[in-house]
Order: structure tokens, then C-alpha cells, then sequence
């Protein structure tokens, strides 16, 4: 376990290239990291694992659920995106404490590469939070088939049979196997 920790982190620090600028989600808070000051860095630092420690929780409570359930598929799925999940959690906890540190030293380019793992640790915990949430359908997306009816308007007339077209469209959660 403690060996996935370091290959996250490796994993987590190699994001923190100009690329890692460009990802939605995260731009905005790396973008302005040159602007905040060291109280502001801490305090999303803060917010940043109290977030994923809160999907963690999260995600746990699915895994529970499935168990009761005796859910195997909705089991094995959680379990694939709470590994991670508890992996970045460490990471940030981890980052923002060297954070602190950094700052307390005046060292801002370590303080700003803390900062940054942070930043998207808490971005990919949102990834695996919502495809935790997919795995049991709890994303406002029923599992299951799904139908379409379509019926004739003055804008789309129905000429016979073969204007209508037999398209099975299949739904699966995100992360599931193929």
C-alpha cells in the first residue's frame, strides 16, 4: 500500500507539468495560485482534503450499501475507484502539510508544487467520487434499457416503416467492464 502511495504521488507531481494548466476543472485554481497569498493557499489546501476525505467517506458508505446488497458487480466496481480514492486523500493530506512547512521555511516553489498536488489530487478525487457514483447508478442516470418514442410533427413527418430507423443504444456506468 505504502508503495502505491509513492507511485500516486510520483504520478501526482509528474501533473504538475504546463499541461496540467490547461485541464477544466483545476485551471482556475493553478492559474491563481501566483496571486493568493500563503493563508489562501492553506485554506484551499484545507478545504481540498476535507473535500476528498468527505468522498472518501462517501464512496465507503456506497461500498457498505453494495455489501448489504450482496452486490458483487456494484462491490468490485466501488472497490476499483476506493483504492485510488484513499490514495489521493493521503497524497493531499500529505502535500498540504509539506505545504505548510514550505511556507513557514519562505520556500515558495516548494510551498507552489505542494499547492499544485493538491489542486489536482482534489480535481482527480472528484473524478473517482462521481464514477464511484456511477458504479451503483446514483448519478440521476438509471442503469438498465432505455427507449426513445418518436412520433410524427409537421417539421418530421413519418412517411411509413422505413423512416424510422431500429437503433439499440447501450447504457453502461461509467467505468464498467466491457
Amino acid at each position: 500500500m505504502r508503495r502505491f502511495i509513492w507511485m500516486l504521488g510520483a504520478l501526482a507531481l509528474s501533473l504538475t507539468s504546463p499541461a496540467v494548466a490547461q485541464t477544466p476543472g483545476i485551471t482556475g485554481e493553478l492559474e491563481q495560485s501566483a496571486t493568493t497569498s500563503p493563508k489562501e493557499k492553506t485554506e484551499f489546501a484545507d478545504a481540498a482534503v476535507a473535500e476528498i476525505e468527505g468522498a472518501v467517506k462517501t464512496v465507503e458508505n456506497l461500498l457498505g450499501d453494495a455489501e448489504k446488497e450482496k452486490n458483487v458487480e456494484e462491490m468490485e466496481c466501488i472497490s476499483r475507484k476506493l483504492t485510488p480514492l484513499r490514495a489521493l486523500f493521503e497524497v493531499s493530506r500529505q502535500s498540504s502539510n509539506t505545504m505548510r512547512l514550505s511556507l513557514a521555511s519562505n520556500d515558495g516553489v516548494h510551498a507552489e508544487q505542494e499547492f499544485r498536488k493538491v489542486a489536482v489530487a482534489l480535481t482527480k478525487a472528484r473524478e473517482f467520487l462521481a464514477e464511484a457514483q456511477a458504479c451503483t447508478g446514483d448519478t440521476g442516470v438509471e442503469r438498465g434499457d432505455s427507449s426513445s418514442t418518436v412520433t410524427e410533427t409537421s417539421e418530421n413527418p413519418i412517411d411509413g416503416d422505413l423512416d424510422i430507423l431500429d437503433i439499440v443504444v447501450s447504457i453502461e456506468p461509467l467505468g464498467s467492464p466491457r
